[in-house]
């Protein structure tokens, strides 16, 4: 073979060694951009998943709660309502406003009165702020979470000024009556719920619910505490009360035990809890006489 003839062959096999580099270079930046595209579909699909498995779940909420108001099953209800996730990582609200919506559409012109149950019927848990009642603290603001008992829950609910604060906070406009009637009736019978669950398990008594959030104030040391819709919530969903506790200790805020209800005999207690239990009954029926006046 001449010289002429090997210098050709050398540059031929040169081009072909070219085009192979260029070739691994073009699979290697096609595979690299098909991953990167794989990559984010992914998320896409997967933030995706998410918000219409949260659609879905709120969907079929409403409709199970519109079922569930329907035949008057608030167990039901609230057995089958969306919890925060723990750890939480967005801002989670239930209220006595949004109970009473989730079976029916409110009236027009309610928005204002269903918004003042905010003050004495809502839960908020995120992951900046948590609070009940419409008192809410930035969780490096929150010293201490304190419990109470289910008897010390009934022993409140007994004692409450509930007729008089639905009389109070409700102003005297059309829509009123809506809201003051379906707001009593939420509200008795989720009492009427634990009172229940008490009295049904003899170890009810000694649970501790989440009750009390202490936290720093501009001037002193504030309470944000529940009340006679909140209390009673939090002892009928302990999978909520459970996110609260774990949440708490991943932040290193101390959850401080209630002193037990001290009742001598499970017959004195299942006496003390009928007697209780009568007394939210006539509540009760002070309240409705109220509305219907």
């Amino acid at each position: 073979m001449g010289m002429k003839d090997r210098l050709e062959q050398m540059k031929q096999r040169a081009q072909e060694a070219g085009k192979m580099v260029v070739d691994v270079g073009v699979d290697a930046a096609r595979e690299k951009r098909d991953a990167a595209v794989g990559l984010a579909k992914s998320k896409v699909d997967a933030t995706t998943g998410y918000a219409v498995a949260k659609r879905d779940g709120a969907v079929n909420f409403a409709s199970d709660a519109k079922t569930a108001f329907k035949e008057g099953d608030l167990e039901e209800l609230l057995r089958r309502l969306p919890l925060p996730a723990s750890p939480v990582q967005e801002e989670w609200q239930w209220s006595l406003g949004k109970l009473i919506t989730s079976g029916s559409k409110p009236p027009m012109g309610t928005g204002m009165l269903l918004g003042l149950l905010d003050n004495f019927g809502t839960i908020d848990i995120g992951p900046e702020e948590v609070g009940f009642d419409g008192s809410t603290a930035k969780w490096p603001k929150v010293k201490a979470i304190r419990t109470r008992s289910l008897d010390g829950i009934i022993q409140k609910l007994s004692t409450d000024s509930f007729s008089e604060s639905i009389e109070n906070l409700l102003p005297l406009v059309p829509g009123r009556g809506w809201v003051a009637e379906k707001a009593t009736s939420a509200i008795f019978t989720i009492w009427a719920m634990v009172a229940d669950l008490a009295i049904r398990d003899p170890e009810a008594g000694r649970r501790q619910v989440v009750c009390e959030i202490e936290y720093k104030g501009w001037i002193r040391t504030k309470e944000a505490e529940t009340g006679f819709f909140t209390g009673p919530v939090m002892a009928l969903l302990p999978g909520l009360d459970q996110v609260f506790r774990e949440e708490a200790a991943r932040r290193g805020v101390l959850v401080e035990e209630a002193e037990q209800t001290a009742i001598e005999t499970a017959e004195n207690r299942v006496a003390w809890l009928r007697e209780k239990h009568a007394a939210i009954a006539a509540k009760r029926e002070e309240a409705r006489k109220q509305i219907e006046y």
